[in-house]
């Protein structure tokens, strides 16, 4: 059985703590509490740009990804219906800089109009990419409103969505991000 320290934060954020004495590596995974089931289902797409906005940086940098690839790192990120999920791989003793780049991103995460227009693009291509331009790749789209009749998640509306997005009001965006603040989060080292 994998042996790991769970615990609480003052500020509420949730740590679950494994260490490998064997690997080089650590993993830094932080786990919001936000999906498309928060969007509303006029607006949809709102979790996945936001996913896309975090990597854009904060008050402190330009951007995540330059300095954790600085430290030998890498990150990725996805969205489902209930979560957000982040995270990055770095040698162990650079673990410092993506606790740093997580926190400060909770802390103090920027975006400016630039970055919205920039994201909002590719979260529109990459849905068609994976949805619209695939055989069947609509099948779920369609699948989800017959399989969930009292936990619909509305995220993939598949006529609502790349729309809803183009139409995307700054004010709007603003409003989503007070979900990622007020949602419970986890962090797995």
């Amino acid at each position: 059985m994998i042996q790991f320290e769970k615990f609480t934060l003052e500020n509420g954020l949730r740590v679950v703590f494994h260490k490998e004495e064997l690997s080089p590596m650590a993993v830094v995974n932080t786990l919001y509490d936000v999906g498309a089931r928060d969007e509303d289902e006029n607006k949809t797409g709102f979790a996945h740009l936001f996913e896309h906005l975090m990597f854009g940086g904060s008050v402190n940098i330009a951007e995540f990804d330059t300095p954790l690839q600085q430290a030998g790192g890498e990150n990725n990120a996805f969205t489902s219906n209930d979560i957000t999920n982040y995270y990055d791989v770095v040698p162990l003793e650079n673990i410092e800089t993506a606790l740093w780049l997580e926190s400060d991103r909770m802390l103090s995460l920027a975006f400016t109009q630039k970055s919205l227009e920039i994201q909002r693009s590719v979260v529109i291509e990459e849905f068609k990419q994976r949805y619209l331009n695939q055989p069947y790749g609509d099948v779920w789209l369609q699948l989800r409103p017959l399989a969930y009749q009292v936990h619909l998640t509305n995220g993939l509306r598949l006529e609502k969505r790349s729309v809803t997005l183009r139409m995307l009001l700054w004010k709007t965006l603003k409003a989503f991000s007070r979900n990622i603040t007020i949602h419970p989060m986890q962090f797995f080292v």
